[in-house]
């Protein structure tokens, strides 16, 4: 009689097994182990747990700099962006994937509180040139030791040479992210 139940529960088990197979979320061969999705599984569940975690840390990040979350992504991707040159609402709306019209509503907002200056660009009269102002460099100096710290911490036992690899993996999920949200809102079961 327990030969019997053992046998049965193995049968269980492997036909759930080979339902799971059936049931597979990608059918990339490159990605999948020995026919299984479930180090693919893994992997989409840890990066929605990493953008989770990083929403959290700029919302932490910005309510100790007094500021949304918006303003504070614009405030430190305007500092980071004019060390290479001058910067626009364009650009800082292509660095962080949004709407310009978004990126312009919270410029008006850092101009406001004197952490952004915004001056027409002398080539373009439709344009604007953004710089953070010495108060809005004060705010960010001061977060910068705790930006390193967290940096570190967050980023240890990777390598330069992997932010290439990585960067392109993501820049890839961000240029298909409006596709599949579209196929998402599209299926009808």
């Amino acid at each position: 009689m327990q030969r019997n139940t053992k046998a049965k529960t193995d049968k269980k088990k492997r036909s759930r097994a080979d339902d799971d197979k059936k049931i597979l979320t990608i059918s990339l061969p490159e990605l999948l182990v020995d026919g299984s999705d479930e180090q693919f599984r893994s992997l989409v569940a840890d990066l929605f747990a990493a953008v989770a975690g990083m929403q959290s840390l700029r919302r932490a990040l910005a309510n100790a700099a007094e500021i949304s979350t918006a303003e504070f992504s614009i405030l430190l991707a305007t500092w980071h962006l004019q060390k290479s040159g001058r910067v626009g609402v364009s650009t800082i709306a292509k660095h962080l994937h949004v709407a310009p019209a978004h990126v312009t509503t919270e410029v008006g907002n850092l101009v406001i509180s004197g952490l952004l200056d915004k001056k027409q660009d002398s080539k373009d009269t439709r344009a604007v040139d953004l710089t953070v102002t010495h108060q809005g460099e004060a705010v960010l100096n001061a977060l910068a030791p705790l930006l390193r710290r967290i940096n570190d911490r967050l980023f240890a036992g990777n390598r330069a040479d992997a932010i290439p690899v990585i960067s392109k993996f993501l820049r890839h999920l961000v240029a298909e992210s409006s596709n599949s949200i579209r196929m998402a809102q599209q299926f009808k079961p």
